[in-house]
């Protein structure tokens, strides 16, 4: 991936991928992986109807959970942002868990398949809800829990530890050193490191921002999901990979890093509820009361929780949207079309997607700095010489790289300016 200097098979396992390439063949673009990627979160909604329908016996409780699905903040953010593999795992991991409550073990194998096939670390959240299933009391089950178990850890050790290392010329996976060094620069020596060291995992866990994305998580379901801790174990690991590493951003619901915490504290959450609605009836504690009260909060945790962490239409924060104004969008689009489908092209963040249908192309100011490239090593950077076209928005060119655009696009400089508006600027190597 000339975007980020590495193997396509040293990033991540993004097996899934090649369903998207064939749309790709027939001209598909950014837009299409961002309605693609938010389709697929909403169809979410569907496993969690059944789930809940299930646990209550209910079909109204089964809409309304499903609706309160829709209406949760990390979902709201996940369809805004840019598209990014691991949100496609929400439906499926839903779905896995209905299968596996109804015993439909063919379709769980599949949606567990599907789950793997999306990105390599989908094997730690694989892994905990096998030991989750394991806990059954069916034979049947326990003995799926073990494969489901066996099948992550398979995958994952196979993915992190053969593939990535062989694309990355014996290297880890760059993610490993990039947010966890104050943990360790190998998977293992990361797992030591916690085990050794839980007053620093303590620390590190409860923080303030950490606490602020605990809140966000879990009271946008009302506080339902706590009640479910066998369901939360599924959560544990990239709950835990969050709140340790160095990323600030894993820790922001608005960041693609909650996609895999989504499905098991949505279980969780249609769980905890149940417990309360299966309260038993004494002398001082009547049922309808207490199911009423449970709906009422349920509704109301979900509208203010909406309205005061989301993207939504009722929220004050729903201007992320609006992104640029038609007039410039209108600038951008003219500005792309100029530059022809074979040549390459280094571009600024949201120009470069737009212009990805070619072998070649650098986000700025790569390749004339090694910026966000490879492992950090400068391997396969190459010549700014080969670079033929720049798509620069200005408004994407950091303090450090002005000077060198300048210089790049000046008279008797390496570019022709050909487009120049509302600081979008395209240019042509000079022959």
């Amino acid at each position: 991936m000339t975007v980020r200097g590495l193997d396509i098979w040293g990033h991540h396992i993004n097996l899934i991928a090649y369903l998207i390439a064939p749309f790709y063949w027939l001209g598909a673009g950014a837009t299409f992986l961002c309605v693609m990627q938010a389709t697929v979160i909403g169809f979410g909604a569907v496993p969690v109807y059944l789930l809940a329908r299930d646990r209550f016996g209910q079909h109204w409780m089964g809409f309304l959970l499903a609706l309160v699905y829709l209406m949760y903040s990390p979902i709201q953010w996940l369809s805004w942002r840019d598209f990014h593999p691991e949100a496609l795992a929400i439906t499926p991991f839903l779905m896995a868990w209905w299968c596996a409550r109804t015993y439909r073990w063919k379709w769980f194998a599949l949606f567990i398949f599907v789950i793997l096939a999306i990105r390599e670390d989908t094997a730690l959240a694989v892994i905990a809800l096998g030991f989750v299933i394991a806990f059954s009391k069916s034979s049947t089950t326990r003995r799926a829990g073990l494969y489901t178990v066996a099948s992550g850890l398979i995958w994952y050790v196979v993915a992190t530890r053969l593939v990535l290392p062989h694309f990355n010329r014996g290297q880890q996976a760059y993610y490993i050193k990039a947010f966890y060094s104050n943990y360790g620069t190998t998977t293992l020596s990361v797992l030591g490191h916690i085990v050794t060291h839980p007053k620093q995992v303590f620390d590190d866990t409860v923080q303030v921002d950490r606490l602020r994305f605990y809140r966000d998580l879990i009271l946008s379901y009302g506080g339902f999901s706590l009640l479910a801790p066998l369901q939360l174990i599924v959560a544990l690991p990239q709950m835990l990979a969050n709140v340790i590493g160095l990323n600030p951003y894993a820790r922001m619901i608005m960041y693609q890093y909650t996609a895999l915490l989504v499905a098991p504290l949505t279980v969780a959450a249609i769980d905890g509820v149940a417990r309360v609605w299966r309260l038993k009836p004494t002398r001082f504690l009547r049922l309808k009361p207490i199911r009423a009260i449970l709906v009422l909060w349920l509704v109301v945790a979900s509208i203010t929780s909406n309205v005061a962490w989301s993207n939504s239409y009722i929220s004050h924060k729903y201007d992320v949207w609006k992104g640029e104004s038609g007039e410039r969008t209108l600038t951008m689009q003219q500005a792309i079309s100029l530059i022809p489908d074979n040549v390459s092209v280094t571009a600024t963040f949201t120009l470069l997607p737009h212009l990805s249908h070619r072998q070649s192309i650098y986000n700025w100011p790569v390749p004339w700095v090694n910026s966000y490239w490879g492992v950090d090593d400068g391997y396969r950077l190459p010549a700014p010489e080969t670079v033929e076209w720049l798509a620069i928005d200005r408004n994407h060119v950091g303090e450090p790289e002005k000077q060198l655009f300048a210089k790049l696009i000046a008279p008797g400089g390496e570019f022709v300016v050909d487009f120049d508006k509302d600081d979008v600027v395209v240019a042509h190597r000079r022959p």
